[in-house]
């Protein structure tokens, strides 16, 4: 079947897709984390794995590191100096930025627009949804995308999508 995924993803991009949950303290400590999540990313293969079962090792990566690094405590300074407690919950929303990062790398083709509509069916994920939306629209009626971007900002916090969204500008006032 050949390779269908484009480039990797680099360490450093995953530090960049996390800083907003774990802050740049903990990711200069957690570098090795950061390259572990790399590799998994890198060595997903769509035609033999599966995407949930890649989403729950970067989640249990992710959550282990924490929990070490915190000898249980789960809490982190962020960058503005707040410290944060993480819930379960975060790791989720971790792992699924980190798939992000996957699903743009993989080649534009019909079954690996299948694969992610599939997961995002199944699992409510964000990244996949986005991955719909920003890299499939061409591939997909006016109709289906309506209704990505409707899922999206009704079932998904802002903070995620704000950032990306292509949202209508007001009108000026003149």
């Amino acid at each position: 079947m050949g390779d269908t995924v484009r480039g990797q993803v680099s360490t450093l991009q995953v530090q960049q897709a996390l800083l907003p949950f774990l802050g740049s303290a903990f990711l200069q400590e957690a570098e090795e984390v950061c390259a572990r999540a790399a590799q998994l990313l890198a060595g997903f293969r769509p035609e033999r794995d599966g995407l949930a079962a890649l989403a729950n090792q970067l989640d249990t990566l992710l959550f282990m590191a924490v929990r070490e690094a915190t000898q249980g405590r789960m809490a982190l300074v962020m960058d503005n100096g707040q410290r944060y407690r993480l819930r379960v919950s975060d790791f989720a929303l971790m792992a699924d930025e980190l798939l992000y990062l996957l699903f743009e790398r993989l080649e534009r083709l019909p079954w690996h627009q299948t694969l992610i509509r599939e997961y995002s069916m199944r699992s409510g994920s964000l990244a996949a949804l986005r991955a719909l939306y920003v890299h499939y629209q061409d591939m997909q009626s006016p109709e289906e995308n309506q209704t990505l971007r409707r899922v999206i900002t009704t079932c998904h916090e802002p903070w995620r999508w704000r950032h990306w969204l292509d949202l209508p500008q007001a009108p000026e006032q003149g």
